[in-house]
């Protein structure tokens, strides 16, 4: 099933609008001062995974020293959703219009964007082969102080996703060290002998909600590792709250056929899944 976007809406005076516009002086815009997140809903309207979303706002609230009565608004806006059904959307967090220069305001103006569309199928649905991934010859920045969260500057990802191969579905991203971080569009993990291995996010990359749902409930080891030893894994996957959790089926040339790891990701499909029964 392909995406359907929607009409977009601000959040204004306590509830949702339909976009009219976008403030030309907004900060979001000039500078990516903000953040983002990518919801799935339950069919009942829940959001299974909302306490990592939330662990990720707030990690992404304080760091760029948003005000602090910011992840209030945004909770009571996103009990306001403008969809009917809920399925999925896009929330953009921006800290609102400002003056020139990149000094904030000191009273900013919160701005809230919603944008719902219908999600993909399971990705292990529509590649039930699994994904061809290559390793992107664009390197991850390395800065701490943005490491974990989604903030609006994307530019590494959009360089790198116009760089796949025609056979890609992902691409393998490195920091400037040599060290593999995770997908273009996911996370990654390695199962080595029936363990769990991610890599150490401490200094770039997004801590996605699926894999700190994985490091809740799962044995992992968080490791910094790089291309030989995820080539020499007995299986590797990749996971994002739209996509769910997704084998790799060959990456580089190297094809993954381990039966055993191939049941264990299966498990951590359906375990995933089972949350949005």
């Amino acid at each position: 099933m392909m995406s359907e976007v929607s009409t977009a809406y601000v959040w204004g005076s306590g509830q949702w609008q339909a976009q009219n516009h976008w403030p030309s002086n907004d900060r979001a815009l000039h500078y990516g001062d903000g953040l983002f997140e990518t919801i799935r809903f339950a069919p009942d309207g829940s959001i299974p995974l909302w306490p990592y979303h939330k662990q990720r706002l707030l990690q992404g609230l304080c760091a760029l020293n948003f005000p602090i009565d910011s992840f209030q608004c945004i909770e009571q806006a996103l009990t306001q959703c403008p969809q009917n059904p809920l399925l999925a959307g896009k929330l953009l967090i921006s800290r609102g219009p400002g003056p020139r220069g990149y000094a904030p305001p000191a009273e900013p103006e919160l701005l809230l964007q919603w944008q719902a569309f219908t999600p993909p199928d399971w990705g292990h649905l529509r590649l039930p082969q699994g994904m061809v991934a290559g390793f992107s010859d664009i390197r991850l920045a390395i800065q701490p102080a943005l490491a974990g969260f989604k903030h609006l500057n994307r530019l590494e990802q959009v360089l790198a996703r116009q760089r796949f191969e025609p056979d890609w579905q992902e691409a393998v991203m490195l920091d400037t060290q040599g060290q593999v971080i995770e997908g273009c569009m996911s996370n990654l993990f390695l199962l080595e002998n029936g363990q769990l291995v991610t890599p150490d996010l401490s200094g770039s990359g997004v801590n996605g909600v699926v894999r700190r749902w994985l490091l809740t409930h799962q044995n992992v080891i968080i490791t910094p590792f790089g291309r030989e030893r995820l080539l020499a894994a007995d299986a590797v996957f990749f996971c994002n709250t739209l996509q769910g959790i997704v084998m790799a089926s060959r990456i580089d040339g190297r094809q993954f056929e381990h039966p055993a790891a191939q049941d264990q990701i299966a498990t951590l499909q359906k375990d995933l899944e089972n949350l949005y029964a």
